[in-house]
């Protein structure tokens, strides 16, 4: 009986110390986890700050085209403007004349005198016409400049933004029509599929096409300096395949070194002049890419010249049956 309690002592004493050494571990467990989720959390952090960063470099790029574009507008507003304010004085003329006949101020013969000396500077039919027009233009010139800041505004203001449905054509015209001044030498191509719709960050996802495009237009505007005969053209091609939205983009500049084209993804790694480049364009773009479950590709064509693939899954309301 005396060994029977002991060995139930023995037993008792290894499941306490077991229950112990199981709780200790449970405890360290759970701080580790908690750390683990601290560690994330700036992990995030971080990753939004180098997005945010490779934002405030590009509108480095950005700036003069864009001050360029909203210059364009800016100029046929100040002279359609001087020409709406000459134009009020020729419509003042033709008021005080009315006025005037109106209270019996000059007789109907002196009026038809004054209005026929009016229409030799400018018709009625002409003013008419001419404030139309131009009242179109600056509304235009308007629009425009608005379309351009919101452009720059959505792009570069820092924000916390939930996963949102778009299509990618939307991302792709968005950043086309923010460097329009830095692409303006080259011959772009859009060949898009309607409804490739993915879920994910869209100001990030247009951080990356941006990225991808400034780096094809200064190729080929490297190339442009050594042949100033060259043509530079830039394909976009976007297409469903195998429920993944596949967007190509290829340029025909110098293409990249072989002996480096595996590095091009690698955190500041540039093939710029010391204090040209950041070396984070093409990591953003990997990074960003890589957190929408997405995979990007890089390749010299043999035409001449480096074509990127980005390769992002489809979401489920694009393919329904998926």
């Amino acid at each position: 009986m005396q060994n029977y309690y002991k060995a139930y002592l023995r037993e008792k004493q290894a499941r306490d110390e077991l229950e112990e050494l199981l709780e200790q571990k449970t405890s360290k467990l759970y701080a580790l986890n908690i750390e683990l989720e601290k560690k994330l959390e700036q992990l995030q952090q971080q990753q939004v700050a180098v997005v945010q960063s490779g934002k405030m470099a590009t509108l480095g790029t950005l700036s003069a085209g864009v001050a360029h574009e909203i210059n364009n507008p800016l100029a046929y507003l100040t002279c359609n403007l001087d020409t709406l304010a000459s134009y009020s004085e020729d419509i003042g003329g033709y008021l005080s004349a009315i006025t005037r006949l109106i209270n019996n101020e000059q007789t109907f013969e002196q009026f038809k005198s004054e209005i026929d000396q009016l229409q030799q500077s400018v018709t009625t039919t002409d003013l008419i016409q001419d404030v139309s027009d131009i009242s179109e233009d600056c509304i235009e010139g308007c629009q425009r400049i608005s379309k351009i800041v919101a452009n720059l505004l959505d792009f570069a203001k820092p924000k916390i933004e939930t996963d949102t449905e778009f299509d990618i054509h939307e991302v792709i015209d968005h950043a086309t029509e923010l460097l329009k001044n830095k692409l303006k030498q080259l011959q772009v191509t859009i060949d898009c599929e309607k409804e490739l719709l993915i879920t994910g960050n869209k100001a990030n996802i247009t951080q990356a096409f941006i990225n991808v495009l400034v780096n094809a237009a200064q190729s080929c505007n490297e190339k442009r300096e050594l042949d100033p005969q060259y043509k530079a053209t830039l394909k976009i091609k976007a297409r469903n395949r195998d429920n993944h939205a596949v967007i190509d983009i290829r340029d025909n500049g110098k293409g990249i070194e072989e002996g480096v084209i595996n590095k091009v993804f690698d955190p500041f790694f540039s093939t710029k002049p010391l204090g040209e480049g950041t070396g984070m364009g093409l990591a953003v773009v990997y990074g960003i890419i890589s957190n929408h479950h997405g995979v990007v590709s890089i390749s010299n064509n043999s035409e001449g010249g480096a074509s990127v693939s980005i390769r992002i899954p489809l979401s489920d309301s694009t393919n329904p049956l998926s």
